[in-house]
């Protein structure tokens, strides 16, 4: 008997909860990643997460791995298997770091990490890929400014070029695929932070309310409608923990999760 695919992950974390909803759509069980799940010096190449192992197989990087459970689980609603449908999906996830991500590095980041401590650390590569930009949000006097002005010049690139009136998903697929609940992971928590509003772009704001009725929901943003308003009230150590908290038992409810006495304070914690 094969062993179970485990997750190693955050509910905090963008990219990881990206992989708990392909995971929760397509019915795949998991077990969610803790310390004794790892082998001597094992981990992932740039030590974040989040990173599978599947049997022997070890993944890293949200993308890939998206796509890898959608391909072996055939959760083809997901990642449809028509070649130019599965080529716009493509297309948005090989610009997706260097464009949506930013949303979380210039304006969810600052409010949500920078509260908890007063320096950021990186790894080495990190330092050489995206410290600069990181830097920036994190020393800027105006954070909900600055970042305010990112994410409006990602929205408009959305809301021109990935979105049209013919139907509400990012890749102009019939139902969310892979890359709307990519993009979900990074825009969509903005609004339970009470930190952006996209009134002005509502071909995004119908994209939006959309996905309010993809399967799961609720319970992958558990932990964002623990946290809830970080614009008005700042983050601390006592809202980020019942929050990860509610995260945690969220995925266990489904049924899903195979190491169901699983805490967040088991689970393997390294960079995002």
């Amino acid at each position: 008997m094969n062993d179970p695919l485990i997750v190693f992950g955050s509910p905090a974390s963008q990219p990881s909860r990206t992989v708990y909803w392909v995971c929760l759509i397509g019915g795949i069980p998991f077990k969610l990643g803790v310390r004794d799940d790892l082998d001597p010096g094992e981990s992932n190449p740039r030590v974040q997460v989040p990173w599978i192992k599947d049997d022997d197989f070890i993944l890293s990087e949200m993308a890939a791995i998206a796509c890898y459970l959608a391909d072996k689980h055939e959760v083809n609603e997901l990642y449809p298997t028509d070649i130019q449908s599965r080529a716009r999906i493509n297309q948005f996830l090989h610009m997706h770091h260097s464009l949506v991500r930013g949303a979380t590095r210039k304006l969810m980041m600052p409010h949500v990490v920078k509260p908890l401590r007063s320096t950021y650390s990186f790894t080495a590569m990190n330092e050489v890929l995206i410290a600069d930009s990181i830097k920036v949000a994190w020393e800027a006097s105006n954070p909900l400014e600055s970042g305010g002005k990112a994410v409006h010049t990602i929205a408009r690139f959305l809301e021109e070029s990935y979105f049209t009136s013919d139907t509400p998903y990012v890749c102009q697929t019939t139902h969310p695929s892979l890359a709307d609940l990519i993009c979900y992971a990074e825009l969509g928590q903005l609004t339970f932070a009470n930190l952006f509003t996209f009134v002005d772009y509502p071909l995004i704001q119908r994209w939006l309310e959309a996905m309010t009725e993809v399967p799961f929901f609720e319970t992958i943003h558990a932990f964002n409608i623990t946290l809830g308003d970080i614009a008005s009230s700042p983050n601390s150590l006592e809202r980020m923990a019942p929050a990860l908290d509610a995260g945690v038992k969220a995925l266990h409810a489904t049924g899903l999760i195979t190491n169901s006495s699983a805490t967040f304070m088991d689970m393997v914690l390294t960079a995002d």
